[in-house]
């Protein structure tokens, strides 16, 4: 990817935190939680991480949604032609493997992690017929290697240190429904608010 694709990423990843950000403090003022704390710093880090994935991967939008089906089922058919594209896909993933045992306690078994992350992959690739992108095989694949890569490397780091994860967690509500309660409001906000906010946002720069 070059310089100029990196830079749309990462304003789009600004534009989404900039809405996140104050949705996802007053979530956590709502719930009874500190606001100030170590978990409210890695659960913002984690939902630009989430911009991030949704920027590259292209899903759909309200004002942007047709159907185009175009699939690849067959694995690793274009990795000598494009391994760059392989490698990134890897790399996406690793931080969501990383932060989600930072931030609620039953990611700290690696099947969760695997078992959101498929889900996650999966649902991007679904909505994708929906765009102009192909639906492939191979981005479960990297996406699932990148997010056990992450947990690997948190796991590593916790029995290194001793960390105690996940942080700051103190509220049994927040610990069994903050993980989808979060995914629902940033997908809700990617799809019908984003496409708008985003563009007035270039405009503004532009």
């Amino acid at each position: 990817m070059n310089i100029l694709r990196f830079l749309g990423i990462g304003i789009d990843c600004l534009s989404s935190m900039l809405i996140l950000t104050p949705v996802t403090l007053v979530i956590l003022k709502m719930s009874g939680r500190k606001v100030k704390s170590l978990h409210t710093v890695v659960l913002l880090l984690y939902l630009c991480v989430l911009s991030g994935i949704y920027s590259v991967t292209g899903i759909p939008d309200v004002r942007d949604c047709s159907f185009d089906l175009s699939l690849n089922l067959i694995p690793m058919t274009d990795i000598l032609n494009s391994p760059q594209q392989y490698l990134f896909n890897v790399l996406m993933f690793v931080p969501v493997g990383f932060l989600l045992p930072l931030l609620w306690d039953e990611y700290r078994d690696w099947k969760h992690v695997m078992g959101f992350c498929c889900f996650l992959t999966v649902f991007i690739e679904v909505t994708q017929v929906f765009t102009f992108r192909t639906t492939d095989i191979d981005d479960l694949l990297t996406n699932l290697l990148g997010a056990g890569i992450g947990w690997l490397l948190v796991s590593g780091l916790v029995k290194e240190y001793r960390l105690r994860i996940p942080f700051n967690i103190d509220n049994d509500y927040e610990e069994a429904h903050g993980q989808w309660g979060y995914l629902i409001v940033f997908l809700l906000q990617q799809f019908f608010l984003q496409p708008y906010w985003s563009a007035f946002f270039w405009d503004a720069i532009y």
